[in-house]
Order: C-alpha cells, then sequence, then structure tokens
C-alpha cells in the first residue's frame, strides 16, 4: 500500500473513532486530509469502501501481530508469547478497537459483513490449529469447544485490559491464561462427547474456502485482462510478455508449492519494464490482487492450487 493511502486510512481511523463511523460524512474525511472531493473518489469509491480498506489495513495488521511465529522453544511457549504479543498491542491499536466496539458495522453493506464474518472464521481456525499442536491427542476430540471457549476468555480479557488505565504485564496475563487453558483440557473425561464438531462448523469452515475460491477466480481474471492487453504490442515483445505471464502464472496457480517469492519479483519486473502503456494499468490490477491474496493468506505459507 502506498504511502499516501495508508495516511488517509490512518486518518480516516481516527475519524471514525471519535464522531462514529455513521455519523462522519465524506465532507469531514476531505476536509481532515485536505483534499477535495473528486480526489476523495480518485482514492475510494464510496464511503463503505473507505470502511472496508479501514478494517483491512488495521484487522490485517493485529493478526500479523498475533499469528507470528512466536520464536524458539516448546510450542507452549511460542503460544504464550503469542498471546503476550497480542495483549501488548491493544495500546496501539485503540482506535481501531473503539471504533469496532461502538459501531454496528456488519450492518453497513454485505461485503464489510463477510469480511468480518471470514475475520472471525479465520482467528477460530487459528486457534484450533494452535491448540492441537500445543496440547496434541489431548485436546484432539475437544479443540472446536476448547478454542470457542479460548476465543471467548480472551477477547473478553482484551476488552479489560483496553479500559485499563493502569500497566499491565502481557506475559504475565498470557501465562496466566494459558493455565487456564490447560485446566480446560484437562477437564475433560475420556467417555465426554464434545459439543462442537467439524460436521456442526462446517458452514463457518466452508466460507473461508469459498472466499478463497473467489479470490482464486479474481486472480485468474486478473490475468486474462493483462493478456488482453498486449495486443497492439509487436509480435515479438507480445510473444515475450505473454511467456512471461504464462510463467507467472504458473508460479502462482499452477504449482503445489507455495510461489517462490524471487521468481515472482523479477518477472513482475521484467513486465513493468516493457513499457508499454495499455499493460500498465492491468497488470496494476493483477498485482493489486495479488497482494490481496498474500495479505488474507500468507502466500509464502499456503499452497495455491489451481482448480
Amino acid at each position: 500500500m502506498d504511502e499516501r493511502r495508508a495516511q488517509f486510512i490512518e486518518a480516516a481511523l481516527k475519524l471514525f473513532a471519535e464522531k462514529g463511523y455513521h455519523t462522519t460524512s465524506i465532507q469531514d474525511l476531505v476536509e481532515a486530509w485536505g483534499i477535495s472531493k473528486g480526489a476523495f473518489y480518485h482514492h475510494f469509491a464510496s464511503k463503505e469502501e473507505l470502511l472496508l480498506s479501514v478494517l483491512r489495513y488495521y484487522s490485517e495488521k493485529m493478526v500479523a501481530d498475533f499469528m507470528a511465529d512466536g520464536g524458539e522453544g516448546t510450542e507452549k511457549e511460542r503460544f504464550v508469547r503469542q498471546l503476550a504479543a497480542h495483549f501488548s498491542h491493544i495500546r496501539e491499536y485503540k482506535d481501531f478497537l473503539r471504533m469496532m466496539m461502538s459501531e454496528q458495522l456488519p450492518k453497513v453493506n454485505p461485503e464489510v459483513e463477510r469480511y468480518m464474518f471470514r475475520q472471525h472464521g479465520r482467528l477460530f481456525l487459528w486457534y484450533c490449529t494452535r491448540l492441537a499442536e500445543v496440547y496434541g491427542e489431548a485436546v484432539g476430540p475437544y479443540v472446536y469447544d476448547v478454542a470457542m471457549m479460548t476465543n471467548g476468555i480472551i477477547r473478553q480479557y482484551l476488552f479489560y485490559f483496553f479500559f485499563r488505565e493502569e500497566a499491565f504485564d502481557a506475559d504475565e496475563a498470557a501465562r496466566f491464561l494459558v493455565r487456564r487453558i490447560d485446566a480446560i483440557v484437562a477437564s475433560f473425561t475420556a467417555d465426554e462427547r464434545p459439543l462442537l464438531t467439524e460436521e456442526a462448523l462446517a458452514p463457518w469452515m466452508e466460507l473461508e474456502k469459498r472466499e478463497r475460491e473467489r479470490q482464486r477466480e479474481r486472480l485468474a481474471s486478473a490475468f486474462a485482462a493483462v493478456r488482453e492487453a498486449v495486443n497492439g504490442l509487436n509480435p515479438k515483445q507480445g510473444n515475450d510478455v505473454l511467456e512471461a505471464i504464462a510463467a507467472l502464472e504458473e508460479e502462482l496457480l499452477g504449482r503445489n508449492e507455495p510461489p517462490r517469492a524471487y521468481i515472482v519479483e523479477a518477472l513482475l519486473l521484467y513486465l513493468r519494464h516493457q513499457q508499454a502503456p495499455q499493460l500498465a494499468s492491468a497488470l496494476d490490477a493483477l498485482v493489486k490482487e495479488m497482494d490481496e491474496y498474500q495479505r488474507q493468506n500468507g502466500w509464502e505459507r499456503e499452497v495455491w492450487k489451481k482448480r
């Protein structure tokens, strides 16, 4: 994201947090930014699109902090450090959290609702993965129940820490909560049936799958648009560009392994150096779709497969 757009998003967040999303007008935004309404619509199609950009920008920053590797040590130690990082960033994201708590954002439009629902699903599935890695077979049958309880406990403590004026020790808080999770996992009896199962949660989990499929479709459409933009180039240059586009698409969608960043960057650099104006806008749109997938799914960690 370019620096100017990030500045707009940060300023918009502060206004939304102070005045409320619904009562902040586009006029309020352009006055705060020092630009015209025409310039606003150059960057964002609507206030709803700006809100979605704010949600994505700050949600992804928080998720990146929370879901970072966690460093060396046992899985439980890494989990503790991940939770501690989450707690320690409360003040940094106070404006974002204030907006999230004060506004009924899912009602703004279906796209905002879908994004927020998907973010909840991503976090829940991350808890499932981490709990299975930390506790192994002990949590196996109950992982969805424990993940739901963990999510609820941490969410409520986050609200408490957000409103707490005095300083708190994020590491101590994380260790305290992990000891509570230890107790929850140990409390299940051998013959106890879980309340939550994979089948019961299938609609929620399918949402993530469907969203990834939509992203792949958008990416494929962006590749088609780049190929269409090649028309008008001389035959030699056109063939070279088409070969580079094919190699890039194969790297992203045709392999059963994560894309190799150095190859992707080299191919994009080659395409940008073609000095073909008709290619530039289509290439920008393709890069935007690639960045969106990477931001949502972590393309160096996930396997992309052509469907």
